[in-house]
């Protein structure tokens, strides 16, 4: 009783910042990691579905998104620079997330930080709407910044489904949901295994955006 006590509070801190549903609330507040996981994290199979497709995503410049059209050359190296920025605190909490699996977590606060999908009620200071894993992939109604940043270096008038950055962006979004089978489970060293494989293929998407490809850089820190 006690544990789940202690559960429930860093539970309610760590959403205290997200737009959670009542009815949410109760079935979290009624269960343990398993119903957390089941009815919070993120479900990586469907947001990669509805944002790999290359018609969702395409040019930089506009071409294959209306978000882009018409901005100036400084104006979309802006915008870039933002999901660039943006990724970078998504890989803070990546490896937060897999600091915590070493200690042997499998739930707790940075297991939600990474995967819970409830919209925040307040951007944070980087602008993410949502927590990690949702601002990395998306969601149903939100695209994430993981794959933009990936469709940017299309070239004007150019599809992007075939750029190495988009390719290992698609590679990446389908390591992350053995992590949390793993934490509902309650299974650390095969959370670690599945964390270890997310960490190369995010290492390689990192590589092709600009950005260190170490998960140790001091960058994620």
């Amino acid at each position: 009783i006690l544990q789940t006590v202690l559960y429930l509070a860093v539970l309610v801190g760590v959403t205290n910042g997200y737009t959670v549903p009542s009815t949410s609330e109760s079935s979290c507040a009624t269960s343990t990691r398993q119903a957390f996981l089941s009815t919070c994290a993120s479900t990586v199979t469907a947001a990669s579905v509805a944002w790999l497709n290359p018609h969702g995503a395409n040019a930089f410049d506009g071409s294959g998104s209306s978000a882009y059209a018409g901005r100036t050359p400084s104006s979309k190296a802006e915008l870039k620079k933002s999901y660039q920025t943006r990724v970078v605190a998504d890989v803070k909490d990546f490896r937060a997330l897999g600091a915590a699996i070493d200690n042997g977590e499998t739930e707790g606060r940075s297991w939600v930080n990474f995967f819970i999908e409830f919209k925040r009620r307040e951007p944070d200071d980087v602008g993410r709407a949502y927590a990690a894993l949702a601002d990395l992939t998306g969601t149903k109604d939100y695209s994430g910044c993981g794959v933009l940043l990936a469709a940017s270096y299309a070239k004007p008038g150019k599809p992007s489904d075939n750029l190495p950055s988009v390719k290992k962006y698609n590679a990446l979004a389908k390591t992350f949901d053995p992590i949390k089978s793993a934490g509902k489970q309650g299974d650390a060293k095969k959370a670690k295994v599945a964390w270890e494989k997310a960490s190369v293929a995010l290492a390689e998407y990192l590589e092709t955006v600009e950005l260190p490809s170490e998960i140790s850089d001091p960058l994620y820190s």
